[in-house]
């Protein structure tokens, strides 16, 4: 198990302003690609401030989501903005690679006045876009609001930021759906920039409210680990799993764990997240029991210290992983073996 390790700062934050919400993908032509969002600093507040509404730096702060390239072992290219055709302010990039070899990239957006909470389906909304292409340099670009909005019928939505996973040849984008004051989860699945179909809607079990989702291929089942919705030491000390067959959910339950509320990144069985319950730190993968098959366990495979581990984000091959993660309002990179 790996505990003593090099961690290193790949992007620092400019001025007052973060770098923060990290998304990697192995591309068709075997490149691995890091999208985030360069956050200039906020109005009011630093980022891990919580308003009532938003997170001081979450939108409508004007954001754009950056990308680069790893050259190698802790060598990444120089961050580069994504390519013209789209919104000018970008936020919480969800990617993976479909059945075609085609990247596709779910990001939410919005007019420079409406962010998640203060969206509404009859009035001014937070918009969510979709780009895919070959690579990051060149990418096409779909406003999907009204045809997400009138899908689920949400207030709000957004894609739940990182890498995710294809089923039978489409990315599924796993987005946090608000209706009113409650929320559930709902996949959709994109193929060559359309929306080609919906699981059914995600609804967390003894009014749990479930928030940024991963999903996993785990077993031939699609696996849905999700963040109970909770700030400033709300939905701590959980996380909601469920699984099925990508378009119904075959059963779910509440797993107890040390988890502060956080995004996540579930690969086959293997869980990234910061594993403490009262602060995003404390960095581990875990190796994860089957739900499906009786209460859930788990064991430490590798934890990266005691220092700060907020949103993150992995590559995995064999028993090597890249683990990507903020600190200090700037993204680190980790490798691990185990």
């Amino acid at each position: 198990m790996t505990d003593s390790v090099d961690v290193r700062c790949i992007v620092a934050p400019k001025g007052a302003g973060e770098a923060r919400i990290p998304g990697l993908v192995t591309l068709a032509d075997e490149r691995t690609v890091l999208f985030f969002d360069e956050r200039p600093a906020p109005a009011s507040g630093t980022g891990s401030d919580f308003n009532g509404l938003t997170m001081a730096s979450d939108l409508p702060n004007p954001n754009r989501i950056q990308w680069m390239v790893r050259e190698g072992a802790g060598r990444w290219t120089g961050p580069r903005p994504l390519p013209p055709g789209g919104p000018s302010i970008s936020s919480d990039a969800c990617v993976c690679v479909d059945g075609d070899g085609l990247m596709h990239l779910a990001f939410a957006s919005t007019d420079g006045r409406v962010g998640y909470m203060d969206s509404r389906a009859d009035g001014e909304r937070l918009r969510a876009w979709w780009a895919w292409g070959s690579g990051p340099e060149d990418l096409a670009y779909v406003d999907m609001t009204d045809e997400l909005y009138e899908l689920t019928g949400a207030d709000a939505l957004f894609a739940t930021s990182g890498g995710t996973v294809a089923l039978g040849g489409s990315v599924a984008l796993p987005y946090v759906v608000r209706v009113g004051d409650e929320t559930h989860v709902r996949v959709v699945y994109a193929r060559g920039g359309r929306l080609v179909g919906a699981a059914v809607p995600l609804v967390g079990d003894g009014g749990v409210l479930l928030d940024e989702t991963t999903l996993s291929m785990w077993d031939g089942r699609l696996v849905a680990n999700c963040r109970i919705q909770g700030f400033e030491g709300r939905g701590s000390g959980a996380r909601y799993l469920a699984w099925g067959d990508g378009h119904s959910w075959e059963g779910g339950c509440l797993w107890e764990l040390d988890d502060p509320g956080c995004n996540a990144r579930m690969i086959g069985s293997l869980l990234v997240h910061p594993g403490r319950h009262d602060a995003r730190v404390g960095g581990e993968i875990l190796r994860v029991s089957a739900p499906w098959e009786g209460e859930v366990r788990s064991e430490v495979v590798a934890s990266f210290g005691r220092g700060a581990f907020g949103y993150s984000d992995a590559t995995v091959d064999g028993d090597e992983a890249v683990v990507v993660f903020e600190r200090d309002r700037g993204l680190w990179e980790v490798e691990a073996r185990f």
